[in-house]
């Protein structure tokens, strides 16, 4: 990665696919300041929002919190939506550079900060465009981009997102309201399954992990999920409320979709079969078994790390793994855990979109091959995602982190499977509490 400019320190962790060693200092070039991840209100609204969006498509109810039912699938129409799968990723940056000036500017919806310092170099390798950012949750970018679209307005030309539970790929991706676009020069370098089975490329990925106390344990002090439901560590395990952030709810929902891994994890932990409580598998276990045994769930991830890090604590927390860029900044005295069993996690991926009819689409497409790191991984634009505790998924872009993606233990993300069984584990975890 090229660094310019005055050199300071970061935060580096140290270890290997097995747990992380220690936290070491390294120099890099400042890119301004990272903004930490925001996610959604409550899950209720998310669903809601949901409903009301399918029944203007025509398409009926959908689950709402509190109800089971799995949300109806959208479908755009031929008036509002007219993109397609995949934009044409064939024009070379000198090409669209002479476009996009013509253009003028560019217009971003992002959830992340990630996307300013992005801009701000990208304004100055590329003068004569303007980069308009505006920072949106992921599920309130659904509802306004599709009532834009809806009326007719097609404002936004690049989109930054994260999943809502697999609603962004149902009901804007496979609608057609945000385009996949994936440069053909740049394809080769990028990891499945972002390069052709995801259902769109992302910039960088975090995931949720527990997190242990550095002053109380000297190594982790959990390798199977089914530890935290023992004796050892009742009342002792915290977690950010999945019901105001989807990506904690995916963790817990993708448990649920693979209960036979799950069911295996229990066997190996504690030698025999698994038995359930009146409970439909494994997945649903481990929730009611976590809330048995005292499970303190709070706001969110940097509340978590609060509660276990600023103390000599035993307990651990579930968190984002991005945070850990946040430690000496916060005083915590933590480190991930970034091998557990069966599974350490699910991705939670940033995805870089253009929007449906972008108004500005060189433009557009030139400040996406920028966040890629243009051809060989090195342009500058890549430099606020690959950060520590996040990963860029293409295979020239060497990683802040000792773990490399290709042996992060995470299951895939299924997004239509999530869509449509996160209510029904919402729903299962409300009447735990």
């Amino acid at each position: 990665m090229r660094t310019k400019g005055k050199v300071n320190e970061r935060t580096v962790l140290k270890g290997n696919a097995k747990g992380i060693t220690g936290i070491e200092r390294d120099t890099y070039a400042p890119r301004g300041k990272r903004i930490a991840w925001s996610w959604p209100g409550k899950a209720a609204a998310l669903v809601l929002g949901t409903a009301l969006l399918l029944t203007a498509c025509g398409q009926g109810e959908s689950g709402t919190a509190g109800r089971s039912d799995a949300p109806t699938k959208p479908a755009g129409t031929a008036e509002t939506v007219q993109g397609s799968a995949a934009a044409s990723g064939s024009e070379t940056p000198e090409a669209l550079y002479e476009q996009a000036k013509k253009e003028g500017k560019v217009i971003v919806y992002s959830t992340s900060g990630r996307a300013n310092d992005a801009a701000e170099t990208f304004m100055k390798q590329y003068p004569g465009i303007k980069v308009e950012v505006s920072k949106v949750k992921s599920d309130e970018m659904m509802d306004k981009v599709t009532k834009e679209q809806d009326a007719g307005q097609f404002n936004p030309d690049v989109i930054i997102t994260k999943e809502v539970s697999g609603a962004v790929e149902e009901e804007m991706v496979k609608p057609g309201r945000y385009v996949k676009y994936l440069p053909e020069d740049l394809a080769e370098k990028v990891d499945e399954p972002y390069r052709t089975q995801s259902e769109g490329y992302a910039n960088y990925l975090e995931f949720r992990t527990l997190f242990y106390n550095t002053d109380h344990y000297k190594s982790a002090p959990v390798t199977n999920w089914w530890d935290l439901t023992t004796p050892e560590f009742k009342g002792k395990v915290y977690t950010a409320d999945p019901l105001s952030s989807p990506a904690f709810m995916d963790l817990f929902t993708t448990m649920v979709l693979h209960s036979d891994d799950m069911a295996a994890a229990y066997k190996e932990k504690f030698g025999k079969d698994i038995e359930l409580h009146g409970t439909e598998n494994a997945g649903y276990e481990f929730i009611k078994q976590l809330f048995d045994n005292g499970l303190v769930v709070l706001k969110g991830s940097d509340d978590v790390l609060d509660a276990i890090g600023k103390a000599n604590s035993d307990a651990v927390g579930l968190a984002v793994s991005g945070d850990v860029s946040k430690v000496e900044e916060k005083g915590w005295n933590v480190l991930p855990i970034y091998d557990m069993k069966p599974k350490t996690s699910v991705p939670d991926s940033g995805y870089l979109f253009l929007a449906n009819k972008a108004p500005h689409q060189a433009g557009a497409k030139l400040f996406i091959r920028w966040m890629m790191g243009e051809k060989d991984g090195q342009g500058e634009g890549m430099a606020p995602f690959n950060e520590i505790g996040s990963w860029v998924p293409r295979s020239d872009v060497k990683t802040k982190n000792d773990v490399a993606f290709e042996d992060l233990n995470l299951w895939i993300y299924d997004g239509e499977k999530l869509y449509f069984e996160a209510p029904k584990v919402r729903d299962f975890w409300i009447k735990q509490k």
